[in-house]
């Protein structure tokens, strides 16, 4: 068997930067700043698009991160971003400081917000010393919401609804990476105009400017050559000092050796400066590619004419739409009939009507060329048979024992796409029940708040149904608030009745579009042959006790915030009658006549989930239930930091909802957002057929298929300067690969470095790995990137068995799972089925 090289130090490459390079593309862009004075790693794209401040000219402060937006790992870059030329001009109210009213839990105070352009900030508050609390990076605002959109802040602050129109919340990080909400209230309509309106051209500017190196033709230079240009009696010239602030400005992280090599190569008449002409060529060669030159050339010389000797033509400058339905089909294996690939080409020919390298680039960038297949779901069948994008702890934005409960929370997973939240749900004061993580130092959030941005969110990203999850922790009078809320929020999407009476399988995700299930336990009051209507094969018992798991265990030590009683309450009838299709059931034999009622769902912590696991018979027994039946597995109590266990333990044994710490974006959400970021994102993905159907064969019986799996890292284009570098610090990138699968160990191969290039480092490296496990659809290809000695600061995950075979551009997205725009990996990939 072919296995990856083992696990090593990696290899110092003796070659320079500047001999590895292949210079950037058309389609890659950098950040235009350098006054902005931001940690490298956090700058975001908003939802409106991304925020930029004003440079200006003679700006000397160092170079702020890269943009970044929400994951879409399907392709690595948009096709278009229109551009916008100049940069909005900020109004001298909001420059020296406008009123508003800040809204806090505790206070209501009017400051002077100003927007500081020099430095890339909102502040207000001057009297303050705690810089960091009064003062937000502009770079570091993940969305702004307003009036209507932002409504559930207001009614949580309990402020009047005659002040909605006026409502501004600001949603950001702070330095730490920890998730906060800044809540105004304009004092007048033109104030708040003015305000929002500066903001939302910001954002519409930074995205321009960010897509500036991809600008086609000359406009790229037309645009930044007057910024830079130094103007002495009638004359323009760009002075090597201008291009290292252009290259600053741009996050173009390479040498400055390499960076002079460029300037001196454009500098014909060897003068020293740049004339129009020539700054024109210097953005050429800073935009060229060689690894794709080759490739282009090569592509031509084998499906290209021959001339009359059989030989290939000699350096190949343009290819023939023939050849590129070759390369399309040959090459990248994707099927595409005559049509579009005509589409594709004259799209990316030049105005000479020629597909030149730079067209070949284009279109190798574009989303034409996608990374992930988009594949038609069946969303026809019964719910059980489908992997289900499941969140734990979604109130909390922190660690599980002292972060913060946020409304906030519930939207971030919404929008994302998850389909299975929880609610912790504990008596609040007044009779208002409240969420938070019992028994810990958690903050709370009203219940009405969180359903009421529930009700707004829930089907934002898809229209398939949204379960949530209760765990009660309240008295009678508060679970009957609860039900009456949820019914009168909800309305009609919530599920109060069977929507086929007497079937004998659940429901499909189609079935239950734009309708919200409750998974609660049932209340001891309901008859014992409720669950007969739904086609259960035996008499059922009800249980009010917590489900099996760690997790009451995990907290014994930690002091109890609440004083109210621990023990978990009865249900009562009215919030119990919710649970019609996922009604929770404690855990006590697979065998019992309870564990074959059709609309069970069993939890189980992740060590108790394990130790069943460790048990043949009860594994086996584990297997065939959840071909049928629904279960939930959550991590362990233990994972004070909000880690997660490695899903695949549950997926491959047909655990319908793996629920996440979604807070914490390391190897196991990743490998969640790649499980259900593929088609439709619908948040739901169809099991393998040996894992949901009764009448398949076991797994255990299968022999597994063997494929031979080529990675190839051929380059990357605009990486990101790590957190906490300097701008002078050498920046010397390499490469992990990662195949993780279901059945066996993880393996792993490194690249050698490429010293002090981050703009276009060339690695060149391929591998190969032979793959044997029936689980094919369960293998996950994870691509991290280093660089020095410090930790990962880009990754990628996806589905193996969805991903494109051929040369693509991988989308490379930060530790919070923000997708960095403009950074990309172009690499190969091709599996081969073996005997």
């Amino acid at each position: 068997m072919e296995n990856l090289s083992p696990l090593s130090s990696p290899s110092m490459s003796s070659t320079s930067p500047q001999s590895q390079v292949s210079p950037l593309s058309l389609s890659v862009a950098t950040s235009p700043t350098s006054a902005l004075r931001t940690p490298t790693s956090v700058m975001r794209r908003l939802s409106k698009g991304a925020l930029d401040r004003i440079s200006r000219k003679n700006s000397k402060s160092p170079t702020h991160g890269p943009l970044t937006r929400r994951q879409s790992i399907g392709s690595a870059s948009e096709e278009s971003i229109p551009f916008q030329d100049l940069p909005p001009e900020v109004p001298q109210s909001l420059r020296s400081g406008v009123p508003f009213l800040r809204i806090t839990r505790k206070k209501r105070i009017q400051y002077p917000f100003s927007i500081d352009t020099d430095r890339g900030i909102i502040t207000w508050d001057s009297k303050n010393k705690t810089k960091a609390k009064t003062t937000i990076v502009i770079d570091n605002i993940k969305e702004i919401r307003v009036s209507e959109d932002a409504r559930n802040y207001r009614e949580e602050f309990k402020i009047s609804s005659e002040h909605e129109d006026l409502w501004i919340t600001i949603i950001y990080v702070t330095e730490s990476q920890k998730l906060k909400a800044l809540h105004i209230i304009a004092l007048s309509k033109d104030s708040f105009h003015e305000f929002v309106g500066t903001l939302q051209r910001l954002l519409k500017y930074r995205s321009d400017i960010m897509s500036s190196l991809a600008i086609p033709g000359d406009r790229f230079v037309t645009v930044h050559w007057p910024t830079y240009v130094t103007r002495e009696e009638g004359e323009e010239y760009l002075s090597f000092e201008g291009v290292e602030r252009l290259a600053r400005r741009l996050h173009v992280n390479c040498s400055k050796k390499y960076l002079r090599e460029i300037f001196a190569a454009a500098d014909v008449d060897h003068s020293g400066f740049l004339d129009f002409s020539e700054f024109r060529n210097f953005v050429k060669m800073l935009k060229h590619r060689s690894e794709i030159v080759t490739l282009f050339q090569d592509t031509i010389r084998k499906f290209g004419p021959k001339g009359e000797n059989g030989n290939e033509e000699i350096q190949p400058m343009v290819m023939t739409v023939d050849v590129l339905k070759n390369f399309i089909s040959n090459v990248q294996l994707q099927e595409m009939d005559d049509s579009t690939v005509d589409k594709i080409y004259y799209k990316f020919t030049d105005e000479y009507d020629n597909f030149t390298s730079d067209s070949f680039s284009d279109y190798l960038m574009s989303s034409y060329n996608p990374v992930i297949q988009e594949t038609p779901e069946d969303l026809t069948r019964p719910l059980n048979e489908y992997y289900i994008s499941s969140s734990h702890n979604t109130y909390l934005l922190g660690r599980q024992f002292v972060g913060e409960s946020s409304v906030e929370a519930y939207i971030r997973v919404l929008q994302r796409g998850c389909r299975c939240i929880e609610l912790d749900c504990w008596d609040g004061d007044n009779n208002i029940p409240v969420i938070s993580h019992g028994r810990t130092f958690t903050s709370e959030v009203s219940f009405a708040d969180v359903v009421s941005a529930i009700h707004k969110y829930a089907f934002i990203s898809t229209p398939y149904p949204l379960i949530l999850s209760l765990e009660i922790h309240c008295n009678s009078d508060q679970q009957q608030k609860m039900s009456e809320v949820m019914k009168s929020v909800f309305g009609d999407t919530l599920v109060t009745a069977p929507i086929i009476n007497n079937s004998l399988t659940l429901p499909s995700p189609e079935d239950l579009k734009h309708r919200i299930l409750v998974k609660v336990k049932a209340s001891e009051e309901i008859d014992r042959d409720t669950f007969a209507d739904f086609g259960s094969t035996s008499e059922s018992t009800t249980s009010t006790e917590t489900s099996l798991s760690e997790d009451a265990d995990s907290v014994k030590e930690v002091t109890r915030k609440r004083t109210k009683k621990a023990a978990s309450s009865k249900i009562v009838r009215p919030l119990g009658e919710l649970g019609v299709y996922v009604r929770g059931l404690k855990y006590r034999n697979f065998a019992l006549p309870e564990s074959r009622s059709l609309t069970h769902c069993f939890s189980f912590g992740e060590r108790s989930y394990n130790s069943i696991c460790r048990d043949d018979d009860k594994l086996a027994q584990l297997e065939k239930h959840n071909q049928r039946y629904l279960m939930r597995v959550y991590p362990s109590g233990f994972r004070f930091t909000s880690s997660n266990y490695d899903p695949l333990i549950c997926w491959k044994r047909g655990v319908q909802m793996a629920a996440l710490n979604w807070q914490t974006y390391d190897v196991g959400l990743q490998m969640n957002d790649a499980m259900f970021g593929c088609g439709e994102r619908s948040g739901y993905v169809l099991k393998p057929t040996m894992l949901r159907s009764i009448y398949a064969r076991h797994i255990s019986s299968l022999s597994p298929r063997r494929i031979k799996v080529t990675i190839g890292v051929i380059s990357a284009q605009q990486l990101p300067r790590p957190k906490d570098t300097k701008t002078d610090d050498s920046f010397d990138p390499y490469i992990e690969v990662e195949i993780l699968c279901p059945n066996s160990p993880p393996k792993r191969v490194r690249s050698k470095i490429v010293r002090n290039n981050g703009f276009n480092p060339c690695w060149n490296e391929s591998w190969s790995v032979i793959l044997a496990d029936q689980l094919r659809d369960l293998v996950f290809l994870r691509i991290l990137v280093y660089a020095n000695d410090g930790p990962p600061f880009a990754t990628y995950c996806a589905r193996l068995c969805k991903m494109h075979q051929g040369y693509r551009h991988i989308p490379l997205f930060d530790l919070q799972g923000e997708q960095y725009i403009f950074s990309t990996l172009f690499i190969k990939m091709f599996m081969d089925e073996l005997l």
